[in-house]
């Protein structure tokens, strides 16, 4: 990897104050049931649950900014597949840290590094941009504007401001919907068959410039970002497929090695253990519209698409390669991991894509599409889909990386 994309252990402060708000000390092997998640988030506010089949479910929140908290393909008593954050919903904080809770499909913004950070202000005193999340990520709920018994659209209308000083103003919508099989097939040109359990979901998040200027490059301009946390295992990899004659990944945090990321035929491989803090991405000249991840150890395959359109203004959000600001990733994955003895913080690993970079003029809107598919099965049946979607085998997944 190329020596000039890597940071040292130096530039981590802001990042880590926001990773302990995301602690949440569960142990990967201990996945709750979908009943068991739901049981506790019913003690804290209104689940909205989407449903399609006889098993497939999918949990909102509106108090929590349209979140999809988590999904399961099996019911009740089936495994939980998103990751969220138990300790900051028990506690007495959670209204005012809603930004820090994960789940599995939750709205963002970029850039969170740089000099249009929106996740930054500066310190008066000092005169240093220090990390502060916008408050109305932390505390606003969404709206529910209609809601049926497989889809729910909700928003509100958020203020942010970034280092420059530029402040937005955004109507955001979230629109999302569980997938029916019929869906899945079509979207991923696959045959499900009888033999794999499964659930999807789309969530289609917009924002609206309702402030009073116009964006412009020189002032900074906003992404979507649609972040998902899943549960690791040892040997849970992410499979990324590339086009063009692609060298490298971008790499955030911690240098790494080829024992955690390998890119053969044109295939990124990164391992998502959560046993070793890092995030990679790939820039929108090397990026196809889907990725995935596989663990063996759970016969679990996770695929997201995506809307991508070729477009190459993307904020940049690495907080060293600053040069650019509009030459970032289309996507990202971040592994959960230690630095020193701090961490890991789920364990979780995350996988997420972001919109382009927009100058929205007063009125305008910009649109991001985010799938997700979970499906749980025989490696002999998985290997299918991931040959088909992905174009590579199941064995090929499991001896990319060490």
């Amino acid at each position: 990897m190329n020596s000039n994309k890597k940071q040292t252990i130096l530039d981590y402060s802001c990042f880590i104050i926001c990773l302990f708000l995301l602690s949440g000390y569960l142990n990967a092997q201990q996945r709750p049931t979908f009943g068991e998640d739901l049981a506790f988030l019913n003690q804290k506010i209104k689940p909205i649950i989407l449903k399609t089949g006889e098993n497939r479910q999918v949990l909102v929140s509106a108090e929590y900014q349209g979140r999809v908290m988590t999904s399961t393909s099996n019911g009740a008593k089936g495994d939980s597949y998103g990751w969220f954050n138990k300790r900051i919903i028990s506690s007495d904080t959670v209204n005012k840290s809603i930004c820090s809770l994960g789940s599995a499909g939750r709205i963002w913004f970029g850039p969170d590094q740089g000099p249009y950070s929106i996740f930054h202000e500066i310190n008066t005193t000092t005169g240093k941009a220090e990390y502060a999340a916008p408050k109305d990520l932390n505390t606003l709920p969404f709206k529910v504007y209609k809601q049926t018994q497989t889809s729910v659209e909700l928003g509100n209308t958020l203020h942010l401001e970034n280092l420059k000083g530029f402040e937005f103003d955004i109507d955001v919508k979230r629109e999302i919907n569980i997938l029916s099989q019929k869906n899945i097939e079509d979207n991923l040109d696959i045959d499900l068959g009888k033999k794999v359990k499964f659930v999807g979901f789309k969530t289609k998040t917009s924002m609206k410039n309702v402030g009073d200027k116009d964006w412009s490059k020189t002032t900074g301009l906003l992404s979507l970002w649609d972040l998902g946390c899943f549960y690791p295992t040892p040997k849970t990899t992410v499979v990324i497929p590339l086009k063009g004659d692609a060298k490298e990944a971008t790499i955030y945090f911690t240098e790494i090695d080829d024992t955690r990321i390998a890119i053969k035929n044109n295939v990124i491989f990164y391992k998502a253990d959560a046993n070793y803090l890092n995030k990679i991405g790939t820039l929108p000249e090397h990026t196809l519209p889907y990725f995935g991840s596989y663990s063996p150890e759970l016969n679990l395959l996770t695929i997201v698409q995506f809307s991508f359109d070729g477009d190459r203004d993307y904020v940049n959000s690495h907080s060293v390669n600053i040069q650019e600001q509009y030459r970032g990733d289309v996507i990202n994955v971040f592994n959960d991991g230690k630095i020193g003895n701090i961490g890991p913080f789920g364990p979780f690993y995350e996988l997420e894509t972001s919109s382009p970079a927009k100058a929205l003029k007063i009125g305008e809107r910009i649109q991001h599409t985010h799938k997700t598919y979970h499906f749980e099965g025989s490696k002999k049946v998985l290997n299918q889909i991931t040959k088909h979607v992905l174009g590579v085998s199941i064995k090929t997944v499991i001896n990319a990386l060490p």
